[in-house]
């Protein structure tokens, strides 16, 4: 291999994760690029300050624009639901499912609430160079698929669960069981879903940040309307098209918008367990 297309690789994937966990650079290199942006709509100056200390590549249009914009927005969305929790319940518990080398705990911290990071223990290796736990923040170092980590998260107060940029690499009866479990385990519980279309699903191949991905995507539905249907012990209680939001962003997001099969492509929704009905 030469030295041009070695730096090449290393600057693309400098943690050298694979499959699924690889794609967290995906959503660090989208936040930072938007927060240097000046016409960005986040300023994430701690990713950017993540990013250069992992030596990523964050030239303009090392990411998709797309995909720049919308985890901005993705971003932005998470956060109002976030808050919205805490506003409730300010000494509750977040469990921030896939982690990633996200900056939310630090950005949202309330004073009061008891958070968890959750990913692969060889993201959160990565992730404790920049992040140390405390008596308030957590780190599991576990697959979202290892159930024994919901016996890590108190019972004794509202919980507040996030999975971004998750699900899509998930078949849908690992959803449904994520799902039915959580449910079962917590009588106050809200969970806040990131997803795609099942055209995205089909056309995996070109999503433009997705090529030279090992991960593929697998599941996606049409609103989150749909879970209802799944009886897992969640119900539906609103969705927003976060693409849809972009639209005052640039000229080309307002018109790749006017296609739903874009504007509606990805969604985040929030679903309530019954108990709290």
């Amino acid at each position: 291999m030469n030295k041009e297309k070695h730096n090449k690789i290393s600057k693309t994937n400098p943690t050298n994760l694979s499959g699924v966990p690889a794609t967290l650079l995906i959503s660090l290199r989208a936040r930072c690029l938007e927060s240097l942006d000046p016409k960005g709509v986040i300023k994430d100056e701690r990713s950017v300050e993540i990013a250069r200390t992992l030596g990523c590549d964050i030239t303009p249009r090392s990411e998709s624009f797309f995909t720049q914009v919308g985890t901005a927005q993705r971003t932005i969305v998470f956060d109002d639901y976030t808050n919205d929790f805490l506003s409730r319940y300010p000494n509750g518990t977040i469990v921030n499912l896939a982690c990633g080398l996200d900056t939310r705990f630090e950005r949202l911290d309330n004073g009061q609430v008891k958070w968890f990071d959750l990913d692969f223990p060889d993201v959160i290796e990565i992730r404790r160079q920049f992040f140390k736990e405390s008596e308030r923040y957590h780190f599991i170092e576990k697959s979202v698929l290892d159930f024994t980590w919901l016996d890590e998260v108190p019972k004794d107060r509202p919980v507040f669960i996030s999975a971004e940029g998750l699900f899509c690499y998930f078949t849908e009866n690992q959803v449904r069981e994520v799902l039915t479990r959580v449910a079962k385990a917590f009588d106050n519980v809200e969970f806040v879903i990131e997803a795609i279309n099942p055209f995205m699903v089909k056309h995996s191949d070109r999503h433009p940040s997705m090529k030279g991905q090992e991960a593929r995507f697998k599941w996606g539905i049409k609103s989150g309307r749909e879970i209802d249907a799944w009886n897992t012990g969640f119900y539906f209680e609103n969705e927003r098209y976060y693409m849809l939001e972009c639209k005052r962003r640039a000229l080309s997001v307002r018109f790749m918008c006017l296609f739903p099969f874009f504007g509606k492509s990805m969604k985040i929704f929030l679903l309530k367990n019954i108990k709290t009905k």
